[in-house]
């Protein structure tokens, strides 16, 4: 009888247990609907960017995730030669979920001139990846010395957005925990020889798909509103490149038949989440260009959305402010951040949001903004450490804008300590000071346009100081003795609080151009990508 008693307990503890897990199956495919060579599901719990599980995919794809999680779960999917995929599941109960992914191949660049090599003899290091050979048959090639058994290595230059990714020449792999894959190898009498072949790796426009067993849970509805905003993304940034590198500026995008199928759709819909889902769908039409948007959304979406509901918790925070630009009013807007600075139970969420607030008011020239914003800070967190260290970094008004006069300062020559460079250096000139670092990757795009500028303009009176902020100044020697040689001044600001403070550095780059009157007439947006030799070419006599 007594065994009888434990057994049954037992057995309903068991489903107790199962009843409080989410349980999430499915395949894990690759673009083509086939299983990939190694692919994965990890585990992160926004907004922590760390994954809090992983689990590898069975070799047909299958997958079966349990978790005790709640709120939202972000599932990042990844796979060999295939871009990751974030898909946000916003999970309020113990759910069961069955779906299939299926991802998208890297995208390649169009021509491929220069692969670099980076391994565990480096540490994965980027400012020390080798570059390989291209041979007379396109591939590109490099020998390796190592007695180790194995070498992990990545190539670097082959995809378009700067990704390090495995190679085409690979015994196994290896999950690099950024979304990507080492290729592993095995070295004979202590090296061995590593060919990428382009003609090896797989292009492809087929899209990543994510299709749930059922469509019309709140859990599926919300995350394909997510992935629509992600595919949304994709395509804008495409369209900008493009108008960037064909020397446009502005850029307007006919969104109205997407607009139009979400109004639609709010018509409908009355999953409280799903309609919150939806109403920043349409914000997020605005927050890319759209030609036309209706503010009375803008309104509806700070009225609708709780100021704790967890789709803050996604990468949606930009659009609170989008929200309030697309209502027209700013008042609304600061009364919704108030409540939510009051309410979210999320420090680091209310963080994110308030120095992304401050920085855009800042670097914008908005002081009316940023003093509201500094305001609303120090009413909610100016006593916390938080808080004290906004007042530190800012101030509620804008010493650096067009018009004033540059900031004094001087700084070590980074190649030769002895001379100081100050504003009398460059008294008559006019002068780039452009704060930057080898680890920034937008400082890094901009090098083609700055070395343009300077060789086309440094016999017209013309001057770079470039102030960096990495984390040693060797960083910036390796870094010009390759590709980008910056034959122009620089100094080390990494540990110079009253520069970086002076000149209100708070995000990298920050270019600043300065005329011959040591006075401010050009900052960030009109000193980057094509827009910088134009805006130089204006006060140059």
């Amino acid at each position: 009888m007594k065994a009888v008693t434990i057994a049954l307990l037992l057995c309903c503890t068991s489903l107790l247990v199962a009843q409080q897990e989410s349980i999430i199956t499915g395949k894990l495919l690759g673009y083509d609907k086939k299983p990939m060579p190694v692919a994965h599901a990890h585990i992160l719990k926004a907004p922590n960017p760390q994954p809090i599980q992983q689990l590898q995919a069975a070799p047909d794809g299958s997958f079966e995730i349990r978790t005790k999680e709640t709120g939202v779960v972000l599932v990042e999917f990844t796979g060999v030669n295939h871009s990751a995929l974030d898909l946000p599941l916003i999970i309020e109960k113990p759910v069961k979920l069955s779906l299939t992914v299926c991802l998208s191949t890297y995208a390649y660049a169009d021509a491929l001139n220069e692969v670099k090599l980076m391994s565990d003899l480096t540490d994965f290091n980027f400012n020390q990846a080798q570059p390989m050979s291209k041979q007379s048959d396109g591939t590109f090639a490099l020998e390796l010395q190592t007695n180790n058994p194995k070498l992990a290595y990545q190539v670097f230059g082959a995809e378009k957005n700067s990704r390090s990714i495995n190679g085409t020449q690979s015994e196994s792999y290896e999950f690099d925990g950024a979304g990507d894959y080492k290729s592993i190898v095995t070295p004979a009498d202590g090296k061995i020889k590593i060919i990428f072949d382009p003609k090896k790796v797989v292009r492809s426009d087929t899209e990543p798909l994510v299709t749930f067993s059922d469509p019309n849970s709140s859990v599926a509805k919300v995350a394909l509103i997510q992935m629509e905003m992600t595919k949304r993304a994709a395509m804008w940034t495409t369209k900008v490149q493009a108008l960037a590198s064909s020397g446009g500026k502005d850029f307007k995008y006919n969104w109205s038949s997407v607009q139009q199928e979400i109004v639609k759709r709010l018509k409908t819909e009355k999953d409280p989440l799903v309609r919150q889902a939806l109403l920043l769908n349409y914000v997020d039409t605005k927050a890319r260009n759209a030609m036309e948007s209706d503010p009375k959304i803008g309104v509806q979406a700070l009225k609708e959305i709780p100021p704790d509901s967890k789709l803050w918790m996604i990468p949606n925070l930009q659009l609170m402010k989008i929200a309030g630009d697309l209502a027209g009013d700013q008042s609304l807007f600061e009364k919704y951040l108030a409540r939510f600075l009051e309410k979210n139970p999320n420090e680091t969420l209310k963080q994110n949001l308030v120095m992304n607030l401050l920085m855009m008011a800042k670097m914008q020239g908005d002081e009316k903004g940023l003093k509201s914003y500094y305001d609303l800070t120090m009413k909610s967190m100016g006593d916390a450490p938080f808080g004290k260290m906004v007042k530190e970094k800012f101030s509620p008004t804008i010493a650096i804008a067009v018009g004033r006069t540059v900031p004094a300062f001087a700084v070590e020559e980074l190649e030769d300590a002895t001379k100081i460079l100050t504003n009398a250096t460059f008294k008559g000139k006019v002068y780039l000071l452009d704060f930057w670092a080898t680890w920034c990757g937008p400082c890094v795009a901009e090098m083609e346009t700055l070395h343009k500028a300077y060789e086309k303009f440094k016999s017209k009176n013309f001057e770079i100081l470039s102030l960096s902020l990495d984390r040693k100044a060797d960083d910036v020697a390796q870094f010009r003795n390759d590709k980008w040689k910056m034959p122009w001044l620089h100094t080390f600001v990494t540990n110079d609080k009253q520069v970086t403070n002076a000149f209100e550095v708070v995000a990298i780059p920050r270019p600043v151009l300065v005329d011959t009157d040591g006075k401010i007439v050009a900052l960030d947006a009109d000193l980057r990508g094509e827009q910088l030799e134009v805006t130089i070419a204006r006060f140059l006599k």
